[in-house]
């Protein structure tokens, strides 16, 4: 009888450190998530401006300050306000027209000396 009850409370013991460890584990994937959720949400608004650029007809017949200049105004209207774009943004151009290319990395700080990088390139063709 006395070791059935001392095995109950041995698989008590065993369960509250398991629910201890998924609380954990959970959590830290909360907060990690937590902290990328905005780079990818500001990724995908810079994608779409993109995409909706390459839809414009005679966009790439601009020059590239103005190409820029029309990206940084839609990139703010869309709340997305310091992404250097000068320095981010490449406009390619060749003998089948103009690519905008899109490739930044962003650093995310977790804690003390932990932290993560996210690295994003993308290439959208422009219609001439």
């Amino acid at each position: 009888m006395n070791r059935k009850i001392s095995l109950g409370k041995s698989r008590q013991k065993g369960s509250v450190a398991g629910v201890v460890l998924a609380l954990l584990v959970l959590g830290s994937v909360v907060f990690i998530g937590s902290r990328l959720t905005p780079v990818y949400l500001d990724h995908n608004t810079m994608v779409a401006v993109m995409q909706k650029m390459s839809q414009e007809n005679d966009l790439a017949l601009l020059n590239d300050a103005k190409i820029r200049e029309t990206m940084e105004i839609r990139l703010t209207i869309n709340n997305i306000r310091k992404f250097d774009l000068q320095k981010n943004l490449k406009i390619a151009r060749g003998k089948h027209g103009a690519e905008l290319v899109l490739n930044y990395e962003v650093r995310i700080d977790l804690f003390a000396n932990l932290g993560l990088i996210a690295v994003f390139e993308n290439k959208v063709p422009l219609r001439g």
